[in-house]
């Protein structure tokens, strides 16, 4: 399971999001509102990622989804085989064997992957008989927008579509962190974008292909952020996007009130497309990074699910996925600490704890789980 070790780089890499500012602020908990709707327009899934490190805790997460949702996810977040999708070259091992994987029967599928290494910062590491390794010389220097990256990219992503036939693909997991990591690569990525989403469109004109965007760093509420130029440059991606997928996780952001606000995710609203939650997650214990806290509660948690899921069936989204299916304290015990230190920041964001035992948030899951699922028009 060394692959796992290797994400949790990618991941703390690019996405420690704590802003500065605020503090511990916390408010009285909003008295939550009891559940009215009759159905809900949305899916509602969870990744595979595992508890610990072994086979058996993919299992665990597998069985947890087959309970609780009716859309597996899939983040292929390792890099790109890039001399192999360009070349027409038989794809490495592990790359197959990662693509072989399909939902259970009556589930739903949601691929992520994305063209960017594990900082947003620029292109994607290699994907060979590991994922995350040391990209061939011929790519070091690739521009993201240049012939060969695209190509590559977007024959990749055909390939995973073939292979996978997954009901939504998103080829940009949280893109907009390169306006603020790297804004002069920003104008490549959108070309390559461009150039993807219409070969897909093509090819698979009803699948839906679309963008995640970061709230946090969209808002302005992570470091080094500026909003009015997020909201212009993601406003013109969104002509590209068949959605507008976010990823949430307020409780990274000092910026942020705890509990969540109501109106928190409004925003949404005002970018013209249909709304999805790509990926979210809250903290359900307070947990330090090194000498940074986040604050986080059982009782917060289930404030966060229980306003989620009353906006998205308000505002009608296409999905909401919850990142984590089980808090995962024992894989942390067993990574590198600098690693462990920063995985700390998703370990209890599952709706179950290390033990199995269901937290409160997943009664409210539950609770919307049951209602009659009636898609979008």
């Amino acid at each position: 399971m060394n692959k796992i070790k290797i994400i949790f780089v990618a991941a703390c890499a690019g996405l420690l999001l704590i802003a500065t500012g605020c503090g511990n602020h916390h408010k009285d908990l909003d008295v939550l509102p009891p559940i009215t709707a009759d159905s809900r327009p949305f899916l509602m899934g969870f990744t595979r990622w595992p508890p610990d490190l072994s086979e058996a805790s993919v299992e665990i997460a597998d069985r947890f989804i087959e309970q609780h949702a009716d859309l597996a996810v899939v983040h292929l977040l390792g890099g790109i085989p890039w001399p192999e999708a360009f070349g027409g070259l038989p794809y490495p091992k592990d790359v197959n064997t990662q693509l072989s994987y399909r939902p259970p029967s009556g589930k739903k599928l949601y691929v992520s992957v994305t063209p960017l290494d594990m900082d947003r910062s620029g292109i994607a590491p290699y994907w060979g008989e590991r994922d995350n390794m040391p990209l061939p010389p011929a790519w070091r220097d690739a521009r993201l927008d240049s012939p060969e990256v695209k190509k590559a990219y977007g024959e990749f992503l055909m390939h995973i579509v073939d292979e996978m036939h997954p009901d939504y693909l998103n080829i940009g997991v949280e893109a907009n962190l390169l306006i603020t990591k790297n804004p002069n690569a920003w104008p490549a990525y959108v070309e390559l974008h461009k150039y993807c989403y219409r070969l897909l469109k093509e090819k698979y004109p009803d699948l839906p292909v679309f963008v995640s965007i970061e709230v946090l760093h969209l808002n302005g509420l992570a470091d080094k952020s500026d909003k009015d130029t997020q909201y212009r440059l993601v406003k013109d991606l969104m002509t590209y996007s068949d959605l507008f997928g976010m990823s949430v996780y307020p409780y990274m952001s000092y910026q942020v009130p705890r509990p969540m606000p109501s109106g928190f995710l409004d925003f949404a609203r005002q970018f013209g497309r249909p709304i999805a939650v790509a990926e979210s997650g809250y903290t359900s214990k307070d947990v330090w990074i090194f000498v940074l806290p986040l604050f986080g509660s059982e009782d917060l948690q289930t404030d966060f699910v229980s306003k989620l899921l009353s906006v998205a069936v308000r505002d009608r989204y296409l999905f909401v996925v919850n990142f984590a299916t089980t808090d995962f304290e024992k894989l942390v015990k067993k990574l590198p600490y600098m690693i462990g230190n920063m995985a700390k920041i998703w370990q209890n964001t599952g709706l179950q704890d290390s033990h199995l035992r269901p937290k409160k948030a997943l009664s409210i899951w539950d609770s919307y789980f049951r209602l009659e699922y009636k898609p979008r028009d």
